[in-house]
């Protein structure tokens, strides 16, 4: 299989096991966003265009000698965007109000100026958008600020064009009488016989005379162009009615919750998924403990704040234990040979309390016996909770600590107490629960194994940790041992910690029994660096 293919599916089943995660963001935006829609003011929108012609003719304005001539803002032709400002001014949006016959003060002002967009989309064409508290009210709003910003700027157009006109006639008068002024002086300078004073005198009033013939020219046609202001002005196309309003709009906003909770979600799914330290499937059990899932039983508890290990049902528990010794006695695994003629002794351990691990190491140690193999299970977790009830008061484990040397293996031996099913014998904790005792008994263990008689396979359950003396007192009493490992209360971490502990102190793990895993988890759980041993190597005892 492709790398890809596997981070993609690793992905999707960890989306899997966060379904209801995902499924809680998408109610909580679809809520949210019910909520913020049905919370908003109904809103309905208009809009309007008009077409804005030139004002003022270029050719007139440039014939002004002084800049001052030029005022008047709304006659020139500014710049699209300056006009389109200029529409949804405070200014202008102070005459709407007024004709409009809403209450004149600077918050409606500004209520309006809010909801009012005015885009240029060409040069002289621009769109007016309001808003308003009803279809009819936001038509009127369009329609007026076009209306009133196309009056405003004729008005000041023809304002401008008339004085500019008044300024010109004045020059033509001025121009007239100093050309009349000069008709004495140029008699006196012929009569002095002054010729060149005369020429230079009746130059000047020819040039008089021109500049009020022009002056009267500019003020003629400024005058006639006044007739022809706003002729390419006009509203092309006015608001009309809404049938539905613009806000809230509760359809578009869900789906955007949803879409919203959806991708919030995923987003959450993937951040827990990768950042967890908790073992969730099978591929992470393999890959930290190095060995192979030899059983698995399907979880049907959510762990999200309180993590605990919920205590599976005994047939559970006891095919669990059947298929993880299966998997020994029929080689799945290639376990090493053990030494010729010695017992077969494995662990069962589990990286945190849990009460499914005893019932695992018993259940495995009935399959070894139902096999015709005599079997010790040894009990070595001194507090654990019991697994068989009618053993609980007996004596066991941590009552050898007082007993001399070299008549503990013969005091074991009577501690020996019949189990489930033939061939099975148990080793209880005992009933000495003193400080030393429960500290010093696990290290019994393996004189304990290394005494029993030929032909005995053992079994033996403990902790993770036991006292000072860590694992390393039970994994010397043993050949190989066997995780027990929750999916959502073991760390990855502590798993692959045990798991080095364990190769070290002689007991390397040959496999592990998963609890708790996803339906969705559909993978095998073998390491990808996991390499079968020498298929003739014989199965444990």
């Amino acid at each position: 299989m492709e790398p890809g293919t596997v981070v993609w599916r690793e992905t999707a089943q960890s989306l899997l096991r966060q379904k209801w995660l995902i499924m809680g963001c998408i109610l909580l935006g679809l809520l949210g966003a019910s909520v913020f829609a049905l919370s908003q003011t109904e809103r309905w929108t208009a809009s309007s265009q008009l077409v804005i012609g030139p004002a003022v003719p270029p050719a007139l304005v440039g014939k002004l000698s002084t800049s001052a001539d030029k005022s008047g803002p709304l006659g020139m032709d500014l710049p699209a965007e300056t006009q389109a400002r200029v529409m949804a001014s405070p200014t202008l949006l102070k005459a709407v109000v007024k004709a409009l016959g809403m209450p004149d003060n600077d918050q409606t002002i500004q209520d309006l100026a809010a909801v009012t967009r005015v885009k240029a989309v060409t040069d002289n064409a621009y769109l007016v958008t309001t808003d308003g508290p009803t279809a009819q009210k936001a038509v009127d709003r369009a329609n007026a600020i076009a209306v009133i910003y196309l009056a405003q700027r004729n008005t000041e157009a023809k304002s401008l064009l008339t004085n500019l006109a008044e300024q010109a006639q004045a020059r033509s008068k001025t121009a007239t009488t100093q050309s009349r002024s000069l008709v004495s002086q140029i008699d006196e300078a012929v009569g002095r016989g002054d010729n060149q004073t005369a020429a230079a005198l009746r130059d000047q009033r020819v040039g008089l005379a021109t500049e009020a013939r022009q002056a009267a020219d500019d003020a003629a046609a400024m005058l006639k162009a006044l007739s022809t202001v706003g002729a390419g002005s006009q509203l092309v196309t006015p608001a009309t009615t809404d049938t539905a309003s613009s806000s809230p709009m509760v359809a578009r906003d869900i789906l955007v919750g949803g879409i919203l909770g959806l991708v919030l979600g995923f987003g959450l799914a993937l951040l827990r998924s990768h950042l967890t330290p908790y073992i969730l499937t099978r591929d992470q059990a393999a890959r930290a403990s190095s060995a192979p899932v030899i059983a698995a039983s399907e979880g049907h508890r959510r762990r999200v704040w309180r993590r605990s290990a919920p205590e599976l049902p005994q047939y559970e528990i006891t095919a669990l234990g059947a298929e993880a010794s299966g998997a020994l006695a029929r080689r799945e695994l290639n376990p090493r040979a053990f030494a010729a003629g010695a017992p077969g002794a494995l662990l069962v351990v589990s990286a945190s309390p849990t009460p499914n691990s005893a019932g695992i190491a018993l259940a495995m140690a009935e399959a070894n016996a139902r096999d015709g193999r005599e079997t010790l299970l040894v009990l070595a977790d001194i507090e654990g909770t019991p697994v068989l009830p009618h053993l609980t008061g007996h004596e066991g484990l941590t009552d050898l600590v007082n007993e001399p040397a070299a008549t503990r293996a013969i005091r074991a031996r009577k501690l020996f107490r019949p189990g489930t099913v033939a061939d099975l014998y148990v080793l209880p904790p005992g009933l000495n629960h003193e400080e030393t005792a429960e500290a010093v008994g696990p290290s019994l263990v393996p004189g304990i194994v290394a005494d029993l008689p030929p032909g005995y396979s053992v079994v033996i359950h403990g902790p993770a940790s036991v006292g000072r003396h860590g694992i390393t007192p039970l994994a010397a009493a043993v050949d190989a041992s066997v995780l027990v490992v929750q999916v959502g209360l073991d760390k990855e971490m502590d798993v692959a910690r045990l798991t080095g502990a364990l190769q070290f102190a002689g007991a390397p793990v040959l496999g592990v029994v998963l609890i708790g895993t996803s339906p969705q988890d559909e993978t095998l759980g073998i390491p990808l660096n996991y390499k079968p041993l020498d298929a003739g190597a014989q199965p444990m005892r």
